[in-house]
């Protein structure tokens, strides 16, 4: 396998949750979360959301997926609710083509 193959190829986490797929869960929940300012999930929106990912897979995934180089897609933040400081996610942009997913099988490009 060459240096440029394994380059390409998809980490375990990017596996177990693609950023499609954590898109997709946005989509469903507020169908356009790239201009809705109150699209914002918590992590235990996220653990209902994705029941069948193990919560340490999930952290991991969130964090890869908000730490990782290039465009940013997902971003966290903390902000307080009834007095509790929270943690949450959101779609970091302006447009859906400024973030036209990457397919986490090829790893192509995000397109800008």
């Amino acid at each position: 396998m060459t240096s440029k193959a394994r380059k390409n190829k998809p980490t375990r986490i990017e596996k177990v949750l693609p950023l499609g797929k954590i898109i997709d869960f946005f989509r469903h929940r507020f169908h356009d979360p790239y201009l809705n300012p109150e699209a914002e999930l918590s992590f235990a929106d996220f653990q209902t959301g994705f029941p069948e990912v193990p919560r340490q897979d999930l952290e991991e995934g969130l964090s890869h997926w908000v730490m990782r180089p290039g465009a940013r897609v997902l971003s966290t933040k903390t902000t307080a609710i009834d007095g509790l400081d929270l943690q949450v996610w959101y779609i970091h942009g302006l447009h859906e083509e400024h973030a036209d997913l990457e397919d986490s099988m090829s790893r192509s490009p995000i397109q800008a």
